[in-house]
C-alpha cells in the first residue's frame, strides 16, 4: 500500500525522530511511506495535489491538529498520532481544539503513546474515545564499545565519593517547549543534600533565543568567573558575560570544550562544541571547578550535554 505521511520535521526534534521511526517501521512491513513535513503545506487543497500526484491510498498524521487537519475531505482514509503539543497545548486553544475534534471524526483511528494521553484525548473529544488506541513508544540502542563510565566522568570533572555517582538523563532538545530548566533548581537543592547526585541534559540548540536563556541562567547561577586561561597555554579565552572568562580547547573528534569555573565553587561545567585536536583540558585541581555543558557533534547538526553539579 502506498502511504503518505505528514509530520512536522524540524531537524534535531522528537517529531522527526519519531516520524522516521515509524515510517521505517511501515516500509519493513512492505509498505510504501511516501513522508512530507507538514510545514510545507499551507492548504487543504495542495496536499489534495500531493495525493494525487504520489497517487497514495491512505495516509498517515503525527500531530491532529498541525498535520492531521490537511489530511480532512480527500476521500481516503487516515489515521492520526497525537503528539504531545496537540493535547498539552494545542488543546487549550479554541479553534485548534474544535478542529482537532473535526479531524477525530473523519480519522479512522488514533494512536496516544500513553494511557494518559488517551485518558486526556478521551475527556476532550468523547465521540472519538473508541477509536483511540495506545502504542507505546520504543528505542533500538546501539552502544558504544569504546565508550568508558570512569573516562566520561573524568571528563565533565565528576568525582563521586567512593566512586559511586547517581546520574539522571535528561535527552532533549534546548526549545521552550520542553522546559528544561524545571530541573535545574531541583537538583541544585538535592545536590546539596546528596552531592553524588548528577543531572545531564543532552540535546541540540533548538531555539537559538531560548538557548540563550539557558545559558544566562546557568552563569547567574555562577556568581563568579575565576579560571586564569594564563596558566592553561593550549587554551583560547574568550570573553564571558560575566565578570571572567571561559576557556575553550579542542578536542579529539570535532567537539570544542569550555571549561567554566566559580570562586564560590558551587557550579562546575564544560561546555563542549566540537572536538578536533588530541587535546585535552585539565580535570580538577587547585583552580576549582564550574557547571559542564557537554556536546556531541551529531548529523546535521551538534548536540549539547549539560551537566550540573556542586563542588
Amino acid at each position: 500500500m502506498r502511504l503518505l505521511f505528514l509530520a512536522v520535521l524540524r531537524p534535531h526534534t522528537g517529531n522527526a525522530v519519531t516520524a522516521q521511526r515509524i515510517r521505517d517501521h511501515l516500509e519493513a512491513a512492505g509498505h510504501v511511506c511516501v513522508l512530507k513535513d507538514a510545514l510545507d503545506y499551507d492548504s487543504r487543497s495542495e496536499v489534495a495535489e500531493l495525493i494525487r500526484a504520489a497517487e497514495v491510498e491512505a495516509a498517515l498524521a503525527l500531530h491532529a491538529y498541525r498535520a492531521g487537519r490537511l489530511l480532512r475531505g480527500h476521500g481516503i482514509p487516515f489515521g492520526i498520532v497525537f503528539g504531545g503539543t496537540d493535547l498539552n497545548e494545542d488543546v487549550t486553544q479554541g479553534e485548534k481544539q474544535r478542529v482537532m475534534g473535526g479531524v477525530l471524526a473523519e480519522a479512522r483511528f488514533a494512536v496516544a503513546f500513553t494511557e494518559t494521553m488517551k485518558a486526556a484525548a478521551g475527556l476532550q473529544w468523547p465521540h472519538a474515545k473508541d477509536k483511540i488506541y495506545v502504542q507505546t513508544q520504543g528505542i533500538a540502542t546501539s552502544p558504544s564499545t569504546a565508550f568508558r563510565w570512569d573516562t566520561f566522568l573524568q571528563r565533565v570533572e565528576i568525582s563521586p565519593r567512593a566512586g559511586d555517582a547517581h546520574v539522571f538523563l535528561l535527552i532533549c532538545g534546548l526549545r521552550q517547549v520542553k522546559d528544561p530548566l524545571y530541573l535545574v533548581d531541583a537538583f541544585s537543592e538535592w545536590h546539596r543534600q546528596e552531592p553524588d547526585v548528577y543531572l545531564v541534559i543532552v540535546g541540540p540548540e533548538v531555539d537559538p533565543v531560548f538557548t540563550r536563556e539557558v545559558k544566562v541562567k546557568l552563569k547567574r547561577s555562577l556568581s563568579s568567573w575565576r579560571r586564569d586561561c594564563s596558566v592553561t597555554p593550549h587554551w583560547q579565552g574568550t570573553w564571558g558575560p560575566a565578570a571572567g572568562r571561559t576557556c575553550e580547547h579542542t578536542m579529539p573528534g570535532g567537539q570544542r570544550e569550555t571549561p567554566t569555573s566559580t570562586s564560590s565553587g558551587r557550579w562546575r561545567g564544560t561546555l563542549i562544541t566540537r572536538p578536533s585536536a588530541d587535546q585535552r583540558p585539565p580535570v580538577g585541581g587547585a583552580q576549582g571547578h564550574a557547571p559542564t555543558i557537554r556536546a556531541s557533534r551529531g548529523e546535521g547538526g551538534s548536540g549539547r550535554a549539560l551537566v550540573l553539579n556542586r563542588a
